[in-house]
């Protein structure tokens, strides 16, 4: 059996689930179905179902106001290619044998920009339903959708079901990684940074560096200006500090890659770890990477001349770790690291409003609420000191946090949910 998301070949050992056998992909989480010979469980296109008043709604909410609607519903049938302004799949996806060839078919059939509504079930109090051969969870239906030429998606969870809608996109022939770095007051190793990230090559993927310098006061903007010609390299700017997180949410309004890696100028992380975050997201496995700087040490800050200081930060990094383990439901180990990575798309719908460090909580939140599960890959890290340039401020900053971590408990869940 090979998984249609991630195909990972290795499933977790069946498990009996009210007479049905269940197994689990160890890739991205997919869940495989048993399903009796007798059973059809194929895709077939056919007319649109009398009570649709849902779908049409969600499919006008995302630009489709009138012209051809391909509706699937149960066995096959040939398409013409570019076709069709608009498709909607109810319950169709996880009974396909291979849900990664219908997609492609639907694909094909779209013209490009048109929307595409499909339903998924949740699981009830009584288990899967019959005839599905599947069960996607959020992040599986959406790595799915991605990898089969699919964007700007939205889940709706409603009380049986997951209402997703996405955009039909041109399908890349090599994934691209946009390299976000964000520079203040950083001329010590800004340079560094940038000579060593410009000789760093990963197989198969492209990339794109982009430098959001915030007016420094120590030449550090001089120096970026050095790489404004590079074709690698977009520099952006900034007029005067706005703080990290502000430089970094500009940096995500000039992104263009399918992935997203945040990248600090401060050397404190190492550029050899890129391969091992960027996998799970090039194999489809996790839409969302953490680089934990944890590897199972709580004291991940070592300050040779400020061992008190280090102690509280670390004290400090506990104690909202466990904060928003609490509050979200996670199991996380280092929620505020440098290094996310994550797809480009899971920004889609999303605001963000904080500009320093609390950023970090943001960021990480919103992700959570929209659904994704973060995959956590251990980094290697070397912290520095305030001495070194350390600009957390110990007496403003955690504040900030724990505002921005009960604001987002309380606020709406998902862009989908509005």
């Amino acid at each position: 059996m090979t998984c249609p998301v991630c195909d990972e070949l290795s499933f977790a050992p069946p498990m009996g689930t009210r007479g049905r056998t269940v197994s689990r992909c160890q890739g991205c989480g997919c869940v495989a179905l048993n399903v009796s010979p007798t059973e059809n469980p194929e895709t077939k296109f056919d007319a649109l179902p009398d009570d649709a008043s849902l779908y049409m709604a969600a499919l006008r909410a995302r630009g489709f106001r009138e012209g051809s609607l391909l509706h699937c519903s149960t066995a096959s049938a040939s398409l013409a290619p570019a076709a069709y302004d608009a498709a909607l799949m109810l319950n169709g996806l996880q009974r396909s044998r291979t849900p990664g060839n219908l997609l492609s078919r639907v694909h094909a059939a779209l013209l490009p920009g048109a929307p595409l509504l499909i339903s998924v079930p949740r699981v009830s109090r009584v288990g899967y339903r019959a005839n599905d051969r599947w069960h996607f969870d959020e992040n599986t239906v959406q790595l799915l959708l991605l990898r089969y030429g699919f964007h700007e998606i939205l889940v709706r969870r409603l009380a049986s079901s997951l209402l997703v809608t996405a955009v039909r996109a041109e399908l890349r022939v090599r994934p691209k990684c946009s390299i976000i770095v964000a520079v203040f007051n950083e001329s010590a190793t800004f340079p560094v940074l940038m000579d060593a990230l410009l000789k760093k090559q990963i197989a198969g993927l492209d990339r794109e560096i982009i430098v959001i310098e915030s007016n420094s006061t120590d030449g550090t903007r001089e120096l970026a200006k050095r790489y404004q010609s590079h074709p690698e390299i977009k520099l952006v700017l900034q007029d005067r500090p706005r703080g990290k997180g502000n430089a970094v949410r500009e940096g995500f309004k000039h992104a263009t890659g399918d992935i997203v890696l945040i990248q600090d100028a401060d050397l404190e992380y190492d550029l050899d770890d890129y391969e091992a975050l960027l996998e799970p997201i090039l194999s489809h496995r996790a839409l969302f990477v953490l680089g934990t700087r944890h590897a199972g040490d709580w004291k991940m800050r070592q300050f040779a001349k400020q061992k008190v200081l280090a102690t509280g930060l670390n004290l400090g990094h506990a104690f909202f770790t466990g904060l928003i383990n609490v509050l979200f439901r996670q199991r996380m180990t280092d929620p505020f690291t440098m290094f996310k990575v994550f797809h480009r798309d899971c920004l889609f719908g999303l605001e963000f409003q904080c500009n320093r460090f609390d950023f970090d909580h943001e960021l990480v939140i919103q992700f959570v609420r929209k659904g994704y599960r973060p995959l956590e890959i251990p980094v290697n890290y070397v912290s520095r000191s305030f001495r070194e340039g350390k600009k957390v401020r110990l007496f403003r900053d955690p504040f900030t946090w724990l505002w921005v971590d009960l604001k987002l408990r309380l606020a709406r869940r998902t862009p989908g949910d509005r």
